[in-house]
């Protein structure tokens, strides 16, 4: 899988949200040390554009998460949030994010990016069991659009500094 600078983000992202949950560590505390090495390693993701893509779906994530895991128990009832793996829970509020905040990317895009996350970092069933939720999830949230305007109020678009009605 080639990553593009902005899964290399959503690579960081999914990274810091993993290990603030890991270990209590602030996760924009951890965002920022990647950013510092990324500005040796890799400049490209250092950069404004991409940093701040990152930056914002953390914040938003993380602002969110309660209403993002709220997404997931529906979608998958038999599994408690806070009983699944830490990098599957990530991947999906992740994914789960950029499907409430960016009505520009395509569902199935979002849903392929995350099924790649889920395999290149989670467990063995990982990409089956976030394919599965994210298509409940994004089936939900299509029909909360009206069939020629943008979605209710439980699924507009926001940005990282808002928080999910």
């Amino acid at each position: 899988m080639t990553d593009n600078v902005l899964r290399r983000a959503r690579i960081a992202v999914l990274e810091s949200l993993y290990e603030s949950e890991s270990s209590n560590h602030d996760p924009e505390d951890v965002y920022e040390r990647q950013m510092e090495r990324a500005e040796q390693e890799d400049p490209e993701l250092a950069a404004e554009g991409p940093r701040g893509f990152g930056k914002g779906m953390l914040r938003g994530i993380w602002k969110n998460r309660q209403e993002l895991d709220r997404h997931i128990g529906e979608a998958a009832p038999k599994y408690p949030v806070s009983a699944m793996a830490v990098v599957d829970r990530n991947v999906l509020r992740l994914a789960i994010w950029e499907l409430v905040s960016d009505n520009s990317a395509p569902v199935g895009a979002i849903v392929n990016d995350a099924v790649e996350l889920a395999n290149r970092y989670g467990g063995e069933s990982s990409p089956r069991f976030v394919n599965g939720v994210l298509r409940t999830v994004s089936k939900k949230l299509r029909g909360a659009e009206a069939p020629n305007g943008p979605p209710d109020e439980g699924a507009t678009a926001i940005s990282g500094d808002q928080e999910i009605s």
